[in-house]
């Protein structure tokens, strides 16, 4: 396991300073040194900074990654509860899969002990959808399960328990010998609440295997994750955010009617895509320089009229670093960020309802 990843270690990072032999551990734990550009380095995808449904529970941030054989997701949060079994949830679309077509209802796994059973409806074609239930704070087990989406969705979809493994970042093996899911390791590690894992950079962390699951280096893949309670409901935390949901989603929330994407993009070779690209093509958004040598701006306009505008810039840790609320504009904006130190930042804008963002390195 590497250093504890805290404020202060990753402020004696710079964008240059990550050892070539560093690589991505599988411990339920994002630290600096994992995170970068290229392979066997771990990409912010999304954070989450609106209300939580569940106060101190849910998620901060999701993190992406590959080598030339795995494919890593890292969820930031916080899940374990005092009597439920609460948990987290990820939903895949890989390359040349016949899963459930975008704005079709999931008819739901099989397990009545799993929050796969819920039936959401999904923006993206969905292929597989894996889940890490937490016992409860005086137990020690996290219970994992998949759903497999391109064998149909005729309810009840098969619903495969791989075994329980624990809270204290042991990696579990997914117990299956064949299919999308075998090699797949799993890494968990419980926090008390929100601040604990932001600072630790602790979480559900998993691992899956290329071949298996069908995806070489180059191939392109979406992903969305979700903070379930107990029975499977959806709270408000879902990655990427529904700007502005401040209550459950619960067991059959329509992601596909919701503005932008409600899903990340990852390209193993290339890394985050912008998974608002049509918005921040229509916003005509930029940052410039990037890399920046600590003052950089953000371009951007302001269709239709004037519109509420706001700015936020959040660290590799997730954490919002600078808010901008920057009221009513009109036309072509220009917005200076000065004084940001080394490090990989992540700039999300805000134009009435529309939400785009971009990552930045500085060095």
């Amino acid at each position: 396991m590497k250093r504890p990843f805290t404020l202060a270690a990753l402020g004696l990072l710079t964008a240059t300073s990550f050892s070539a032999s560093a690589q991505i551990v599988l411990d339920g734990k994002v630290t600096a040194t994992e995170i970068g550009t290229g392979t066997n380095r771990y990409q912010l995808a999304s954070t989450y900074t609106g209300t939580h449904s569940v106060a101190g529970k849910g998620l901060q941030s999701l993190y992406v990654g590959a080598s030339s054989t795995k494919l890593y997701v890292m969820i930031v949060g916080s899940a374990e509860t005092a009597t439920d079994y609460p948990g987290y949830v990820v939903y895949l679309n890989v390359p040349g899969k016949a899963g459930v077509a975008a704005g079709t209802q999931l008819k739901g796994g099989s397990a009545g002990d799993s929050p796969l059973k819920h039936t959401p409806t999904m923006d993206m074609e969905t292929d597989y959808g894996v889940r890490a239930t937490l016992s409860p704070s005086n137990m020690t087990d996290v219970y994992y399960s998949f759903v497999d989406y391109t064998s149909g969705n005729a309810a009840p979809v098969a619903d495969s328990y791989q075994g329980a493994g624990k809270k204290d970042g042991t990696a579990l093996t997914f117990s299956t010998a064949t299919g999308p899911f075998t090699g797949t390791r799993v890494a968990l590690v419980k926090s008390a609440d929100l601040t604990a894992a932001t600072t630790a950079g602790a979480g559900l962390e998993m691992e899956f295997d290329l071949a298996a699951m069908g995806l070489t280096t180059t191939s392109q893949i979406n992903l969305m994750v979700g903070y379930v309670k107990d029975g499977g409901a959806f709270t408000s935390d879902v990655l990427p955010q529904v700007v502005g949901q401040t209550t459950d989603l619960g067991s059959s929330p329509n992601f596909s009617t919701l503005t932008g994407r409600q899903n990340v993009t990852y390209n193993l070779s290339t890394g985050i895509l912008a998974n608002r690209n049509a918005i921040a093509s229509a916003l005509k958004f930029n940052v410039y320089p990037n890399p920046s040598g600590g003052t950089t701006q953000v371009t951007y306009q302001v269709p239709g009229g004037q519109q509420e505008v706001e700015m936020e810039v959040f660290n590799s840790l997730g954490q919002r670093v600078r808010q901008l609320n920057l009221g009513r504009r009109s036309g072509t904006q220009v917005q200076p960020l000065e004084a940001l130190q080394a490090g990989s930042y992540f700039v999300k804008l805000r134009v009435g309802d529309q939400t785009t963002a971009q990552q930045l390195s500085v060095l």
